[in-house]
Formats: structure tokens, sequence, C-alpha cells
């Protein structure tokens, strides 16, 4: 993102410049001091649980936001990229595209579909639906890679979802796709993903195998059948033949991305 010009980052508690997205007069100081040419929007509540029990925090953090942004984009002619979610589909088959009617079964993918919504008023936007793994940047928070690695290391119990699965990109890939997107100035909605998706369940097996970690404690079970959660889709694989059109790439598979972890354990 660098080559591309000067980059700010904001978060409520951190990044080059502190700012609620949440309160609108901060939103609006923000635009006028920086004069952005392109917003890349990654904010959100992200925990589906939580979005399930706070549904107005949801639509707060996840879908006024980005009314907020997507109104001030236009009016200082800013490009907005929004960073959705795979959780938008219903999950109902293997082959979600962006021609098919988006069905949420959660109140985290009802939010994010409404954020996509407000973003896709300015048909310049550029909106993802794409999931992601990598080293965490949060502290006190580990992404799905994280925790899997975490538990194989310690060699502690591990239930496996074999009936969840999806498509996701290491954090690293999913960020060249989007400054390449940026640079070919493609505008519209577009699944981000990997091809060749896997369950949950192989997905950490896959991650055992790249690092050498025995799997003799973990077990298959179904995520599917958990009455104290929200509800979750069942298969989230997206077909990615649209941005390999737009931006003349093949997208490597979950396969491929997940030996990039080896590149962090490294550095």
């Amino acid at each position: 993102m660098q080559s591309m010009g000067r980059v700010v980052t904001t978060s409520r508690s951190g990044g080059d410049v502190s700012c609620d997205l949440t309160d609108t007069l901060a939103v609006q100081q923000l635009f006028q001091n920086l004069r952005p040419n392109i917003v890349i929007h990654t904010a959100a509540l992200t925990d589906v649980d939580r979005c399930e029990a706070e549904p107005e925090e949801a639509k707060r953090l996840n879908h006024v936001a980005c009314e907020t942004l997507a109104a001030l984009s236009s009016e200082h002619k800013a490009r907005l990229v929004y960073i959705s979610t795979d959780q938008v589909y219903s999950g109902r088959h293997k082959d979600n595209s962006e021609t098919d009617q988006p069905a949420p079964v959660n109140v985290y993918g009802s939010s994010k579909l409404a954020g996509e919504q407000a973003v896709m008023s300015n048909g310049r936007n550029l909106v993802f639906r794409t999931n992601m793994f990598g080293p965490s940047r949060t502290p006190g928070r580990m992404s799905l890679s994280d925790f899997f690695f975490a538990k194989l290391k310690r060699q502690e119990p591990l239930m496996l979802f074999a009936d969840m699965y999806f498509s996701p990109l290491h954090m690293q890939t999913l960020s060249d796709y989007v400054a390449q997107s940026i640079r070919k100035e493609i505008h519209g909605t577009y699944n981000l993903g990997s091809r060749c998706g896997l369950s949950k369940k192989d997905f950490c097996i896959a991650i055992a195998r790249l690092f050498g970690f025995d799997t003799a404690n973990t077990r298959a079970a179904s995520g599917l059948d958990n009455s104290d959660r929200a509800p979750r889709p069942a298969d989230l694989r997206l077909n990615v033949e649209r941005i390999e059109k737009a931006l003349g790439v093949q997208m490597p598979t979950l396969i491929d991305e997940i030996e990039k972890l080896t590149e962090q354990a490294s550095q």
C-alpha cells in the first residue's frame, strides 16, 4: 500500500490518527484534515455471537458507520473500499457467487450486508466479500489459524467442525489483491477468496501437517448443531471467477495460502 502514496491508519484506540467511526462529527473532521483519495474500511464488530446478542450495536458498528463513510467519501470525491464478509451468503451450497441473492443467517451477516448496500450507493466504490487468516495484529485476540496453531502446539483437546466450509485468504494475499484492485480502478462487489476451499477440520489438519503437529487430541464434530451459538452458514466456499477475470489472475488454493504461515513463523 505504501507504494500507492501516503497511508494513514485510524481506529478508535490506535493507528496514526484516533477516530471513533460511529462519531459522525469526528469522522467529518478526519476527512477535512486528511482529504483522502481512497478510504479502505476494515473496521467491524466481527464477534458473531456478540452481534446476535447485541443487534443494535452490530447495526451501529457494521451498518451506520458505513453510511457515514459512504456519504463523506462521496462528498469528498474519495473512493471507498469496503471489506465485507462471506457471511452475507446463506451457505446452502458450495459455489457462492456474486449473482446469488444474499441471505445471511445471522445478525453479523445481515449488518455487514446493510453496510455493503450503503457503500454501493455510489457505483465508484468497491466491496469485497471475503474471509482471512494469519497472525493476529490485535493484542489478546487470536485469529482462527492462531487458535489452531496454539492448541496443536500445546497438544490440547481440539474439536474440529467437519461440516463447515470456507475459502479464506492469508491476510497478506488479501492486502495484495486489494491494492491491485485499487490500481486497476475496478468497482462493484466481488468475492475475494481462495480456490479449493476446505472444511474447518481439514484447515486445521493442514496446519498440523505443515508444522509437524500430532493430531491425536483432535476430534471431528458438527458446527451446525450448537444451540448455544448464533447460527452459522454451512458452506462459504466462494466462486472467485469474477475477481480473477477483473484482475487477470488465478486465485491461489487454500493449501497454497496455509503454507504462507511458515513465512511468518520464520520471521
